[in-house]
């Protein structure tokens, strides 16, 4: 293993799924290993039996695999190392950095209790602290790591700077608990050190672990990552961010019909920024991402621009990559599918039009239905009586000229001119007659979509709408 090389890795716990403040972690450990040409590795920290579940952990990968977040090596499932933790608990034990404690949970909370109402800060009160360790008494038991009492800690991170701890707030820590299952803090800096992680990259709530994992890392003897950590997301309010501000499981924005692209390259902008430049491919985040330009305050999720950030992303997909995910997923029960060509201009003419793909499958399949039917509101708005003429000499032009976009643009030019009535007259009534609605590209594109006999049907159905209403 070339340890010279940056390792990152992001280390969910699958006790839920896997949501945006995760997905953004997880961003940033993987731009910045692939800008440096290192290795971001996947850990699923599953160490609590009693809330880690097999549907989390598919959540996570299934989240993991739809963003295109690869990862380096095998995932490490810290449930299947259990050997190890337990012989550097043991380790810890014998060099006198850590120690049994035999305290009751109902003694704890009274000793809690009798802080609190002091006024001074609850932490363990070292009742078990210098306990002779080469006779395990009877009863259950944690191991507590002995914390600094006399100097204080310094964390140094990479965003932040020097922050001090003073050792008066330090507590003796569990790192092994009574069930023969360690806590994150012994497990995260095993794994840490066993994987030559490098740079350790989470959210600022993590501050008080690092306090910990510092210790940990020395008492070990272990060499300490560069930590770097990082501002939290907060909501559109200010307040933390919760499922009514957009932090839900990360699917359910592919549900929405999100590009998983482009929620990357709004989330990297929560925190990180390459000027004024907004729109990124994954290709060019690898390139420009740097730790160097990452922000120390908390940004806000803004659900409008992230919708915004899609619809970029949109405008750029390529056409033939829409065409595949249309005949994907759109309901084929109900659709009379046209050729590859036409779903593909379909494509170019509509991704402008729409701000996410379940938009772009709306229109598919409005468009394209077996059973179309017009707008109701729309219909009555615009199919009226005085465009009936108009509506009658089109299908007279139609049936004669190239159907080619040009030509259908002079048929309707003609037909305004016939008519004495300006080109927005008949285009919106032209619109809802052949789409059923009142968005669509140009019109003269618009019918270049469909065979010239299903419009001519269309139209025809609008003057029969008009003539009986």
């Amino acid at each position: 293993m070339n340890t010279n090389s940056v390792r990152t890795r992001f280390a969910p716990s699958p006790t839920g799924f896997l949501h945006i403040g995760g997905v953004r972690t997880a961003l940033f450990c993987w731009l910045f290993a692939k800008n440096q040409g290192g290795q971001f590795l996947l850990r699923i920290e599953d160490t609590d039996l009693e809330r880690s579940t097999k549907e989390s952990i598919d959540a996570i990968l299934q989240g993991m695999s739809w963003l295109g977040l690869d990862h380096d090596e095998e995932i490490i499932y810290q449930s299947k190392r259990k050997d190890l933790y337990h012989q550097k608990t043991n380790e810890l034990i014998q060099k006198g950095h850590a120690y049994r404690c035999y305290c009751t949970q109902e003694e704890l909370n009274q000793k809690r209790a009798i802080q609190l109402k002091e006024g001074q800060n609850p932490k363990y009160d070292g009742t078990c602290r210098d306990l002779s360790q080469d006779i395990k008494r009877e009863g259950d038991y944690v191991v507590r790591f002995k914390s600094q009492e006399t100097e204080n800690i310094v964390i140094t991170d990479q965003l932040y700077g020097s922050i001090e701890v003073d050792c008066e707030e330090l507590d003796d820590f569990i790192i092994f608990r009574s069930n023969s299952m360690p806590t994150y803090h012994l497990a995260v800096v095993v794994d840490d050190h066993d994987s030559a992680i490098t740079h350790v990259i989470r959210g600022d709530d993590h501050l008080k672990n690092t306090v910990k994992h510092i210790q940990l890392f020395k008492a070990l003897d272990f060499q300490l990552p560069t930590f770097i950590h990082l501002p939290m997301i907060l909501g559109s309010d200010g307040s933390r961010l919760s499922k009514r501000h957009g932090s839900m499981n990360i699917m359910e924005y592919k549900d929405q019909g999100f590009l998983p692209d482009a929620l990357l390259n709004y989330l990297v902008r929560l925190g990180w920024s390459h000027g004024d430049e907004e729109i990124f491919s994954k290709g060019e985040l690898i390139n420009k991402f740097n730790i160097e330009s990452l922000n120390k305050s908390s940004a806000k999720f803004d659900l409008q621009k992230l919708k915004w950030v899609n619809q970029q992303h949109l405008l750029t997909s390529d056409n033939n990559e829409l065409a595949v995910y249309l005949v994907e997923n759109c309901d084929k029960q109900l659709i009379d599918l046209p050729t590859e060509e036409v779903i593909n201009a379909f494509s170019a003419a509509y991704k402008s039009r729409v701000e996410n793909l379940n938009e772009l499958i709306s229109f598919f399949e409005s468009l394209y239905s077996s059973e179309f039917k017009i707008n109701e509101e729309a219909a009555k708005k615009h199919l009226k009586i005085k465009i009936s003429k108009p509506l009658n000499d089109l299908l007279v032009i139609f049936q004669d000229i190239d159907w080619k976009s040009e030509a259908i643009h002079q048929a309707i030019k003609d037909v305004c001119e016939r008519n004495e009535i300006g080109f927005g007259k008949i285009g919106q009534p032209l619109r809802v007659a052949i789409t059923g609605n009142t968005v669509s590209p140009s019109i003269d594109v618009t019918a270049t979509l469909l065979d010239k006999e299903i419009v001519h049907s269309r139209i025809k159905k609008a003057i029969e709408y008009i003539g009986n209403n």
